[in-house]
């Protein structure tokens, strides 16, 4: 099994990879060698309740130990017939501040919202809905609502939005 890895981002990244601000592309990963994780990073990402003109909105922290997608979705929770993807951006392996998502249709009303990350399952650079799977969240040996088969247990975090 081959292991898809992101060029190196950040301050101490080789010559020659892209800039940390500029988003990964397909043609920018490698394969690992011998099975090697991209990363000890553990995923996760921050989402704080924010307002705006409903155009987009901004993940706080996202930390990837490999490449894929933040997603922005009404959150279900909210609106139990919704979870219906708003819009997603592509982010690089490493640790990624504010990070914009274009929402598409934009808000009009105030709403929750919950963003989650995913892998590029498939390896295509764009995020695909029925392929890409969310990020597992990481399993802790000390928290016992850990559970790495509750497919519930994904790397995610919801945000209050105020339009206006």
């Amino acid at each position: 099994m081959a292991v898809l890895l992101l060029a190196g981002c950040g301050d101490d990244a080789p010559q020659g990879d892209a800039p940390a601000s500029s988003p990964a592309t397909a043609g920018e990963t490698t394969v690992a060698p011998g099975g090697q994780a991209g990363s000890d990073q553990q995923a996760d990402l921050s989402f704080e309740d924010q307002s705006g003109d409903g155009s987009s909105a901004v993940v706080d922290t996202v930390s990837a130990p490999q490449g894929g997608f933040v997603v922005v979705t009404v959150d279900e929770d909210d609106r139990p017939d919704d979870g219906t993807v708003l819009g997603s951006t592509q982010v690089q392996v490493g640790t990624t501040d504010d990070v914009e998502v274009a929402l598409e249709p934009a808000l009009t009303e105030d709403t929750d919202l919950e963003a989650t990350l995913f892998a590029d399952t498939d390896g295509d650079g764009e995020f695909d809905q029925d392929a890409d799977q969310p990020v597992p969240e990481p399993v802790s040996g000390s928290d016992d609502a850990d559970d790495s088969a509750d497919d519930s247990d994904v790397v995610d975090d919801g945000a209050g939005y105020t339009v206006g």
